[in-house]
């Protein structure tokens, strides 16, 4: 059986901390760019080194000629090299670390030296020097010593052939040194440029590490509870974008944690009022027997009446979870508003009437079709009719007015109620939220029907704003529900 696959994320260096991964990666691109940079910059400073060191050894043999020259003017091939030479000869080769000769060639190729092998048949530097040219050649010397040689006819001989000729031996070993020499310096300059770019990346890995060890800190002290604790933003790259979006995250957890928090506290007091009443009028039905007729007829349409709030509560509640978790299913069904809202009218006519407010409901003539659910659409606009209705005081008037625009229509419902005070506005689609909690008790509702009027129209696309001028100024509320889009292309 074959072992499992690791998944395509999984990377070799992943059980590493974030600094040894960076010192890996740069120190190993580092040493690598700078090691072959330097093997190639070594071998071309030694080939360098090698054409400057023949060069060299070309323009001694030369100096060497020209300063002996004088004493071979008259020279002849019978008489010995003059006695003054041969100080000359040991200066130079001290200065050139190497050994000198003079021959006395002629058409033969014997040489009549008599500091080297007179014989110097398979000496390339010094036939050529019979030519008048002048070459270095690599080869090893008669004990087996690996050397330079060239050699230099001397020039200002006036006497007859054969011609003098100098020949300078140079050891191999003296131009190792100096690349040797050459290579520390190339590898000190290289181990140099690397240290520094090992302290670099450090301190660079430093200053990423430290704010990621401050996110990491937070998010512990956020899992353990503390939602007050927030991360100092100290740079301006992206770990400081990070340490902002993370302080906006905790922003959100802690104030989705009040609301839910909220949310329960406002919920269990909903729930516990209705339960009470209905607990205690259950009890004086089953236990006083001292009730009349007409008081248990009362408690008994209290306990209906509370039931059916606690019905509407319950239902409320879970059409507004689903909307929040996403779990809610949007309808397509095809809905011509002018028909939903004439509809509607109907059903809210008769209410009106009977508290004395006037409802005037203005449709567009074109038909004009959204894709909703019409339960969805029916809670919308029933909450906001049933607010409009409830705020309004007797002698009051509602006014709908429904607008069609090219990407949707616009629903305004516009009263002449109590109005809502501007410091209200803003925590009107909160749940539980009443503006004016005195009265609250004596109107009846959940709290939470414009809470769930705007999760409803905002998961269809739309919008929904309330507007008041103030108490005893009316309020409009705007809903924009975008049209399918068939109807908008």
């Amino acid at each position: 059986m074959s072992s499992p696959r690791p998944p395509d994320s999984w990377n070799p260096l992943s059980s590493f901390s974030i600094r040894a991964r960076l010192l890996s990666v740069y120190v190993g691109i580092l040493l690598i760019g700078f090691a072959v940079l330097t093997l190639v910059a070594g071998g071309e400073i030694a080939e360098s080194a090698r054409r400057d060191y023949q060069e060299r050894l070309l323009n001694e043999v030369r100096l060497i000629a020209r300063g002996i020259s004088p004493y071979f003017e008259n020279y002849n091939a019978d008489d010995p090299i003059p006695a003054a030479v041969a100080p000359i000869l040991l200066e130079f080769e001290t200065q050139t670390q190497g050994e000198i000769a003079v021959f006395m060639a002629d058409d033969d190729r014997r040489g009549l030296g008599n500091r080297l092998n007179s014989n110097f048949r398979g000496m390339p530097e010094v036939e050529t020097a019979l030519r008048n040219q002048i070459v270095v050649v690599e080869r090893n010397t008669a004990s087996g010593v690996l050397a330079f040689h060239t050699a230099s006819p001397i020039q200002n001989h006036r006497g007859p052939d054969p011609i003098p000729i100098v020949q300078l031996s140079v050891p191999a070993a003296n131009l190792q040194t100096l690349i040797f020499q050459r290579w520390l310096r190339l590898w000190s300059i290289f181990v140099g440029v690397l240290s520094v770019a090992v302290v670099a990346t450090l301190l660079i890995s430093r200053s990423i590490i430290r704010p990621l060890y401050a996110l990491r800190e937070s998010a512990v002290k956020l899992a353990q509870g503390e939602f007050s604790h927030r991360v100092t933003a100290v740079s301006r790259d992206e770990i400081g974008a990070v340490a902002l979006a993370f302080n906006e995250m905790a922003d959100q957890v802690q104030e989705m944690l009040e609301e839910q928090r909220a949310f329960a506290s406002n919920t269990s007091h909903e729930l516990r009022t209705p339960l009470t009443t209905i607990r205690l009028r259950s009890e004086a039905l089953r236990y006083d027997e001292t009730l009349d007729d007409a008081t248990a007829k009362q408690y008994v349409t209290e306990i209906d009446d509370e039931v059916r709030h606690l019905g509407k509560l319950v239902e409320d509640l879970t059409l507004l979870s689903r909307f929040d978790a996403g779990r809610a299913e949007l309808g397509g069904s095809e809905i011509d508003i002018t028909r939903f809202a004439q509809s509607l009218k109907g059903q809210w006519q008769s209410i009106a009437t009977q508290k004395g407010i006037q409802l005037d409901v203005a449709v567009p003539e074109t038909p004009f079709t959204v894709n909703a659910s019409l339960n969805h659409l029916t809670v919308v606009f029933r909450n906001l009719l049933d607010n409009a209705v409830k705020y309004t005081p007797s002698g009051g008037h509602i006014r709908w007015a429904i607008q069609l625009e090219p990407n949707g229509f616009r629903s305004v419902i516009e009263d002449s109620g109590q109005g809502i005070a501007a410091e209200h506005l803003p925590h009107l689609f909160e749940r539980f939220y009443r503006a004016d909690k005195a009265r609250s008790r004596h109107i009846p509702g959940t709290g939470l029907g414009l809470a769930l009027v705007k999760s409803i129209v905002e998961s269809y696309g739309g919008a929904v704003n309330v507007q008041s001028a103030g108490i005893q100024q009316g309020t409009t509320v705007t809903v924009f529900w975008p049209a399918p889009t068939a109807q908008t292309e």
